[in-house]
């Protein structure tokens, strides 16, 4: 392969990197719903493709990785895309500088969006076990508060006794 085909190539794998990330935000807003919602059967599907997305980004990133290394090897003082335009100028490296900026934006949206949801998840786990922690710490029945009674000397004694009574296992 020539240095063309090469920045040509390069080209090509960032735009099929940008569809992936653009393909990775959907999967993301509709996992962002999927929380909200508590939807954990669209959350296990959603889990599927975009772990089936990471793949095609790491092995998409790899075939990149190895494009820039040629063409920066080729350069001289090379480092970034912008570099790479400047040090072939007789290659449309419009195209490229533009798919790059795009990509970039694409990639802080999706940084964005993930850490939103997993924050999103993290509320929603200490919900559950906040609920779960009630639920099983809960031994009195809650009506026993309005049978207090107070004596002269300041303690207070039941009306009515009641054995402890779990929310789970209800008997009383």
């Amino acid at each position: 392969m020539n240095l063309e085909q090469h920045f040509e190539s390069l080209t090509a794998l960032l735009n099929k990197m940008y569809e992936q990330y653009k393909h990775y935000k959907d999967a993301l807003l509709r996992q962002r719903a999927a929380i909200i919602e508590n939807n954990t059967a669209e959350l296990t599907e959603i889990l599927t493709e975009i772990d089936d997305v990471n793949e095609n980004i790491n092995r998409l990133e790899t075939r990149r990785e190895y494009a820039a290394q040629i063409l920066f090897a080729n350069a001289k003082n090379a480092t970034t895309i912008r570099d790479l335009v400047i040090a072939f100028p007789q290659f449309n490296g419009q195209t490229l500088e533009k798919i790059s900026l795009e990509l970039k934006k694409e990639l802080l949206e999706v940084k964005r969006l993930a850490d939103s949801n997993g924050e999103l998840l993290e509320i929603s786990r200490n919900i559950v076990r906040e609920t779960m922690n009630t639920i099983m710490s809960q031994n009195i029945d809650p009506r026993d508060r309005a049978w207090r009674t107070y004596g002269n000397g300041g303690t207070y004694s039941r009306t009515v006794r009641r054995e402890p009574v779990h929310l789970v296992n209800k008997r009383g």
